[in-house]
């Protein structure tokens, strides 16, 4: 069975960083290794929330297996043409064949 891995994503880990006043803050994502991979969207939802309308899109990304990419868990991001994504859920496909992360697009702040 083959897969398709056309895309690239980076992944991501919470790092150290600081605010305007210098303070640590862990709420920096920093870039841990790009590998190829597919990307099969879920779904792209619309929902009221607040009286604003919210989007949220889910997708999947598959990735070949490896050491590295078995260390990923839903405490880091991956991003894909130029977003970011939290990952929900990692499946592993076959004997240690690929990996199937679930994920969802996190809302950028507006400036």
């Amino acid at each position: 069975m083959g897969r398709l891995l056309d895309r690239k994503v980076i992944f991501l880990e919470r790092g150290p960083g600081k605010n305007n006043l210098g303070e640590k803050k862990r709420d920096v994502w920093q870039e841990l290794f790009l590998v190829q991979a597919g990307f099969e969207p879920v779904s792209d939802t619309e929902r009221w929330q607040a009286g604003a309308v919210e989007q949220k899109a889910d997708a999947r990304f598959t990735v070949g297996y490896t050491a590295r990419t078995a260390a990923i868990t839903g405490e880091n991001r991956l991003r894909f043409e130029g977003s970011d994504w939290q990952i929900s859920g990692v499946k592993v496909i076959g004997r240690r064949r690929w990996l199937e992360f679930t994920a969802w697009k996190v809302r950028q702040p507006e400036a």
